[in-house]
C-alpha cells in the first residue's frame, strides 16, 4: 500500500484474545462431518477480555456473540440430505465429487445446473430472471409454465448413490443393484423422469429410447424411473422395488442386475416426464414451453434433458487472460450490459450444454467398481484445497418454491432460490492442511449483482490467487439465493448460513476475518461492515454504491434510481457511525457508467467527517467493469494482511463503540426463518429507539475509562497512488491522541433517539465492584441498562445530562 499508518492509537483496546485460534468444541458437526481437530469455535474470541474485573454474582456478563445467533449452529441435515432405508453414507457436499463410504458410490451433482442444451449464442439467465447477466447458464431449455408442478427445477440433479445388494428382501439370496436419485425439488412425485445408463462392457446402444433419442453414450441397459414407476430396458420385470419421497426429493429403485466384481460405467440424465406419453417418456423440448411441455429448442433438435450427472471438469468459462485481450473484453462487457448476452455461461452448467447440443454425453460417466462397493473401501475424492463449489443445508424453509416462475409483481430484492440445499464457492489456499489446521484468515467476498457465487473464479481468478492462494487466506463467495438480493433479508440469512457451514468444515481465525465484494457486492460490504463491525477486520469495496440508489446522499434522496433496487432500499450512509473500528479501502472508477463517483464521494466524505479510516482510490478512465478485466488486486491484499489503517484483527471489546441501530434494516421472514434484528455491537446492545415509523433510528456512543481513554487524531491526507495503475486517493488515517483522560471506573454515554440500550460492564472492563461513574447526555427520556455478573440494574435519564454513581456489588 502506498503511505504509512500508525495502527491503533491509545484507548482502543484491542483485546483480541490471541488464543482464539484454539478451537473449543468437539464432537461431530451436522452430516456427520468432523470438526476440524480442537473441535468447533465456542466463546473466545467473543467473551470479556483477558483482564476483565472480577465478577461478583452469576449473571450474564458475556455479549451476545458478534453475527446472527444461527451462525455459530451445528450444520442441519435437511429432508434431501438425510438417509433412510440402509443408506447410511454422508453426503460429499462438494459438488462435482464422487466416492466409496459405507459401501456406497456415491456422485455429488452442481445446483441450479438444470438448463439443458446450449441453443442459442449467448447464455441464458436462470430461469425466469431476465437481469443475471453475470449469473447465466449456457444451457437454454426452460420447464414448462405450469410452475405449480415444475418449480423451474424439477429436474435438478442433487445427487446420485448405488450400492450393491445381496438378497430380494425376503431372504433370498438373490443379487442387485439398488439405486437412489436425489434432486432438488419435488413438488409432484411424477414430474421429472430420470435415466440411468448402463455399460456392462459391450454398450453399443447409443438412442436410450423414452424420448431422448441418441445421446452418443453406449450402453447395455437403460434404467428409466419416474415416481413410483421404473422400467429395465423397457420391462418392468427386471424392477424388484421402486419408491417415491416426496419430502426427501429422493426416487429409489432396486433392479436384479449382478454386477459382482466388475467395473460398470453409468451415465444419467434427468428430465421432465411427459405425462401424455404411454410408460415413461420424456417430454420434448418445444420453441415454446406450454404447461406440461418444457421451451427453448431455437429450431435445434436436442435431448429434452435438463441435467446430466458425472461431470467430474465442468470448467467455469473464465475470461480470456492475455494482456491484449483485455480492451476487447472491456468492450465485451460493455455491450453485455445493455444487450444481456454474454459467450458462456457460468452456472456450472457449459460442458453439458455444449455436450447436449452435440448429443453426446459419453464423456460423462462414471466407472463404478463393485469390488471396491463390496469391499467396504473408503475413498472420498473431494479436494482438499482449492477452488471448490460446497453445498450446505439450510436450516429454515423460506418458502414453498425453489424458482420463480416470473418477476412480474415481485420485489427485484426477492430471492430466486429458496430450496434447503444452496451453493457457495469457496478458495481454500494450498498451504492449509486439513490434517492438522492451523486457524486460517477468512475473507466473505460478495458478488456482483446479475452475477453468482462462482463470479470471481469466472471473472476475476487472479483475485484468488493474489487475496486468498497468496495470503494464505480462505475466500468464501456466496450464492445469496440469487443474483439480485441486495444482501437483505433471505440473502443475508444465506450469507451467514454459508458461513456456518464453512465455519463447521474449517479452522477459521476469527480474529482475522476480512469483507469485501464487487458492485453490489461493494454494497454489501459497507451495509455488512456497519451492522457487523464487530466480525470484521477490514473491509475492500470494489465500484460499491453506498444504497441501492446509486447517488445515494445523506438524504436517501432519489437522485438516481437502481433499476435493480428492491422496493425497500436500505442506504447504507444512515449507519455509517458504525464503521469506527473497521478501517474501509475503496476503488472506484471516474468513468463508472453503473456506479456513478458521486454517490462514492458522499459516503467518503460521511467517512471523513466521522474522522473515521478509510482510503478511496479513484482511477482515471476506469469504467464499472475495468478492476475486474484487469484482475489486479495487490494492494487489497497488502491492505488485509498489514498494518495500513490499522492492525489485521478484529477488534473486539473498545473502549469507544458507537453504534446507530435503524429498524427499517431490520427484518422478520416469518415461519422458522430467523429474524434479522441490528440493534449493536461489542459490549453496547438491545439498542431501541423511540417511536415508530421508516425514520425512526438511535445512536448510542459509549466510553468506557477503564484504561483511560484518548480520541485518536483523525489526518485527512489525499494524493497519487500507483497500484495497481496510476490513481488519486483520499482519505483519514489516525494519529495518536492527543489528549488521554485517566483511568478510572467511569463510563460515559451519549444517546440520540433512543428509548433503551444495554450496556456489558465487566466487558467494557469497568469493575462492577467499585462505584462506577455514569454520565449520560440525551435528547430524551432514555433507559440505559448496566448488564453485567451482578444481574441487570435500570439507570433513568431524562433530557440532558445526568451523572449517577452507583455501586453494582459489593460494597465500597
Amino acid at each position: 500500500m502506498d503511505g504509512t499508518d500508525d495502527g491503533e492509537p491509545r484507548g482502543t483496546r484491542r483485546d483480541v484474545l490471541r488464543s482464539a485460534g484454539l478451537l473449543t468444541g468437539a464432537g461431530l458437526t451436522g452430516l456427520g462431518q468432523a470438526a476440524p481437530p480442537g473441535g468447533i469455535l465456542g466463546e473466545p474470541p467473543f467473551g470479556p477480555p483477558v483482564d476483565q474485573p472480577p465478577t461478583c454474582g452469576d449473571g450474564d456478563a458475556t455479549p451476545p456473540r458478534p453475527g446472527p445467533d444461527f451462525l455459530y449452529d451445528d450444520n442441519p441435515t435437511p429432508p434431501q440430505l438425510q438417509n433412510t432405508g440402509g443408506w447410511v453414507a454422508d453426503p460429499l457436499m462438494v459438488s462435482g465429487t464422487e466416492g466409496y463410504d459405507d459401501g456406497e458410490y456415491l456422485y455429488q451433482d452442481f445446483v441450479y445446473d438444470d438448463h439443458g442444451a446450449d441453443t442459442s449464442p449467448g447464455p441464458t439467465p436462470p430461469n425466469p430472471r431476465p437481469d443475471a447477466t453475470y449469473g447465466a447458464a449456457t444451457g437454454d431449455v426452460v420447464y414448462p409454465a405450469d410452475h405449480a408442478t415444475y418449480r423451474d427445477n424439477a429436474a435438478d440433479l442433487l445427487e446420485f448413490r448405488c450400492r450393491p445388494v445381496g438378497s430380494d428382501g425376503e431372504g433370498e439370496a438373490v443379487p442387485g443393484i439398488a439405486y437412489r436419485l436425489t434432486l432438488q425439488t419435488m413438488a409432484e412425485p411424477d414430474a421429472a423422469a430420470v435415466a440411468i445408463g448402463i455399460d456392462t462392457g459391450s454398450g453399443e446402444r447409443t438412442d436410450w429410447g423414452h424420448g431422448l433419442g441418441d445421446l452418443g453414450a453406449g450402453v447395455d441397459h437403460v434404467l428409466a424411473v419416474s415416481g413410483d414407476e421404473a422400467t429395465l430396458d423397457g420391462s418392468a420385470d427386471g424392477v424388484r422395488s421402486v419408491s417415491v419421497d416426496v419430502e426427501r426429493s429422493q426416487l429409489e429403485v432396486v433392479v436384479d442386475l449382478d454386477p459382482g466384481a466388475a467395473r460398470w460405467t453409468h451415465y444419467c440424465v434427468t428430465g421432465v416426464r411427459d405425462g401424455a406419453a404411454d410408460g415413461i417418456r420424456f417430454a420434448p423440448v418445444a420453441a415454446q414451453p406450454t404447461a406440461d411441455q418444457p421451451g427453448g429448442a431455437n429450431g435445434q433438435d436436442v435431448p429434452p434433458v435438463f441435467n446430466v450427472g458425472f461431470r467430474f471438469d465442468e470448467p467455469l468459462g473464465a475470461l480470456n487472460e492475455e494482456p491484449e485481450e483485455l480492451e476487447r473484453e472491456l468492450e465485451q462487457q460493455r455491450e453485455a450490459v445493455g444487450s444481456r448476452t454474454l459467450g458462456y455461461g457460468n452456472r456450472r452448467d457449459h460442458a453439458q450444454a455444449k455436450a447436449l447440443a452435440d448429443r453426446d454425453i459419453s464423456e460423462f460417466g462414471a466407472d463404478v467398481d463393485f469390488a471396491r462397493l463390496r469391499g467396504g473401501t473408503v475413498d472420498r475424492r473431494v479436494p482438499e484445497t482449492g477452488f471448490m463449489c460446497r453445498l450446505y443445508g439450510s436450516a429454515f424453509d423460506l418458502g414453498t418454491t425453489d424458482r420463480f416462475d416470473s418477476s412480474e409483481g415481485l420485489d427485484a430484492d426477492e430471492p430466486i432460490y429458496l430450496g434447503q440445499v444452496q451453493p457457495y464457492a469457496v478458495y481454500v489456499p494450498s498451504n492449509y492442511d486439513p490434517a492438522d489446521p492451523e486457524p486460517t484468515p477468512l475473507w466473505l467476498d460478495c458478488h456482483s449483482r446479475s452475477a453468482c457465487y462462482t463470479q470471481y473464479a469466472t471473472y476475476s481468478p487472479d483475485q484468488l490467487r493474489q487475496l486468498g492462494e497468496e495470503n494464505g487466506t480462505i475466500v468464501l463467495t456466496p450464492e445469496a439465493r440469487g443474483p439480485t438480493g441486495w444482501y437483505q433479508q433471505e440473502a443475508e440469512v444465506d450469507v451467514f448460513e454459508a458461513w456456518r457451514d464453512l465455519r463447521n468444515r474449517y479452522a477459521v481465525d476469527e480474529d482475522r476475518v476480512f469483507l469485501g465484494g464487487y458492485s453490489m457486492g461493494g454494497y454489501a460490504t459497507y451495509k455488512y461492515g456497519a451492522q457487523y463491525p464487530d466480525l470484521f477486520a477490514k473491509a475492500f469495496a470494489v465500484v460499491g454504491p453506498p444504497g441501492e440508489d446509486v447517488l445515494a446522499g445523506p438524504t436517501d434522496g432519489n437522485l438516481k434510481a437502481n433499476d435493480g433496487a428492491s422496493a425497500d432500499p436500505e442506504n447504507t450512509m444512515r449507519i455509517t457511525d458504525n464503521l469506527r473500528h473497521v478501517p474501509l479501502l475503496m476503488w472506484n472508477g471516474s468513468n463508472d457508467e453503473l456506479v456513478p463517483l458521486p454517490g462514492v464521494i458522499n459516503y467518503e466524505q460521511d467517512l471523513r467527517e466521522h474522522g473515521y479510516r478509510h482510503e478511496l482510490g479513484v482511477f482515471p478512465g476506469y469504467e464499472h467493469f475495468t478492476f475486474a478485466i484487469r484482475d489486479d488486486w495487490g494492494p487489497g491484499a497488502d491492505f488485509f494482511a498489514g498494518d495500513y489503517l490499522g492492525a489485521p484483527t478484529v477488534t473486539r471489546n473498545p473502549a469507544r463503540v458507537t453504534y446507530r441501530a435503524v429498524p427499517d434494516f431490520d427484518h422478520d421472514l416469518g415461519g422458522n426463518a430467523p429474524e434479522l434484528v441490528h440493534d449493536g455491537a461489542y459490549w453496547v446492545q438491545e439498542i431501541t429507539p423511540r417511536g415508530s415509523g421508516d425514520s425512526v433510528e438511535g445512536l448510542v456512543d459509549a466510553v468506557s475509562h477503564a484504561d483511560g481513554y484518548g480520541d485518536p487524531v483523525a489526518e485527512d491526507f489525499r494524493g497519487p497512488g500507483t497500484e495497481p495503475a496510476p490513481h488519486t486517493k483520499r482519505g483519514t488515517r489516525w494519529g495518536a491522541p492527543l489528549d488521554v483522560s485517566a483511568a478510572r471506573n467511569a463510563l460515559d454515554v451519549t444517546l440520540e433517539g433512543v428509548d433503551s440500550a444495554t450496556v456489558f460492564v465487566e466487558a467494557a472492563g469497568l469493575d462492577p465492584a467499585r462505584r462506577l461513574t455514569v454520565t449520560v447526555e440525551s435528547d430524551g427520556s432514555s433507559t440505559l441498562v448496566l448488564k453485567g455478573s451482578f444481574g441487570k440494574r435500570a439507570v433513568e435519564v431524562e433530557a440532558g445530562t445526568t451523572e449517577t454513581t452507583v455501586t453494582l456489588c459489593g460494597s465500597e
